[in-house]
């Protein structure tokens, strides 16, 4: 009798060894979860969530089953809705569980961070945007703690053909909005720059965001015409820190603030540097009429002396150097 009962048990804990073929997934304990992993498409150098998604930030994901074993080319139907994540401090994210499917399917995943309303998504129940949202950006990104800057962010991930697997699957973020970075230095006269206030002046803050599915995200063309500014949005300030650097060559400190792409026209006021003794502030215009675009990142070093501003800028791509370097100035 004891004969046979560990000979049943030897038969089933081969059969179960044999469901996977799979050894990471056999020495785990793999389930069949979906297990995610974030990064930020690369950029020129470090700066706020150059290269992940930062800890505690919230992103939403939806799945579609493109495909099963015995139907090819099926078209997508949807899996998962509104799947809430939470960003960890090492690439990726916490959550309650989702699994692939059973039947062989393949998943396109689409996942996106920003700043919506509260109840523009419900876990689990609220399906793909099928249109526009409104993603916002704060008009006070000077917090230490870059919270601000941080859900100011929009940014948008696709995987497609993602099949069965215990290993995590990467997901490759995209900036799709406008970065402004400001370094200061103290020039001429001396100025107080520690209780400055230096404002980004000029823009809407909110944008229209129409998520697609078939994007491609390496596309800048694709990306930038999922976002536009809101267009009877107000013009509002957003606030920015106020460090200064003592030069401008030896990593120079950036004040970093997230804007709606759009464009601005010639002269005008763009940034301010309003000193806290009280005086008249500095004022850089804008030069030439500018267009603010999608996922590329407007850099400006600027010597504050008592009589005015010297500004110098450039442009890059948020994810690969740019060429173009445009000198100016700025007046009271």
């Amino acid at each position: 009798m004891k004969a046979t009962l560990f000979t049943t048990m030897a038969t089933v804990l081969v059969i179960l060894a044999g469901c996977s073929n799979n050894e990471n997934e056999a020495i785990d304990n793999w389930s069949g979860e979906i297990r995610l992993a974030s990064g930020v498409a690369m950029q020129t150098r470090a700066n706020t969530q150059a290269t992940q998604i930062a800890e505690n930030e919230i992103v939403y994901a939806w799945a579609d089953k493109v495909e099963t074993s015995e139907t090819p080319g099926t078209s997508a139907t949807e899996y998962i809705k509104a799947w809430k994540l939470t960003a960890t401090n090492n690439n990726g994210f916490t959550n309650n569980p989702e699994y692939y499917p059973t039947d062989g399917s393949k998943l396109n995943i689409y996942a996106l961070h920003g700043n919506f309303t509260a109840t523009t998504f419900e876990e689990g129940t609220t399906g793909f945007p099928g249109s526009t949202i409104v993603h916002t950006v704060a008009n006070d990104q000077s917090n230490n703690d870059m919270k601000n800057y941080l859900k100011s962010d929009l940014l948008y991930a696709i995987q497609t053909d993602v099949e069965r697997s215990s290993s995590a699957v990467n997901l490759t973020f995209y900036h799709l909005l406008s970065k402004v970075e400001v370094a200061l230095k103290v020039g001429k006269g001396d100025p107080d720059l520690a209780n400055a206030t230096i404002t980004i002046e000029g823009t809407k803050l909110q944008a229209n965001f129409t998520p697609s599915k078939s994007a491609t995200m390496s596309s800048s063309e694709d990306r930038s015409n999922m976002v536009s500014a809101v267009s009877n949005a107000q013009a509002t300030p957003v606030t920015i820190g106020n460090a200064a650097s003592s030069d401008f060559n030896n990593n120079p400190t950036y004040n970093e603030a997230v804007i709606v792409p759009q464009t601005l026209s010639e002269s005008t006021s763009f940034i301010k540097v309003a000193l806290s003794d009280g005086s008249s502030p500095f004022i850089y215009n804008l030069k030439n009429e500018t267009k603010f675009e999608s996922g590329k990142k407007y850099i400006y070093h600027i010597t504050v002396n008592k009589t005015g501003l010297e500004v110098t800028s450039s442009i890059e791509g948020w994810q690969s150097a740019g060429d173009t370097l445009i000198e100016g100035s700025a007046e009271l």
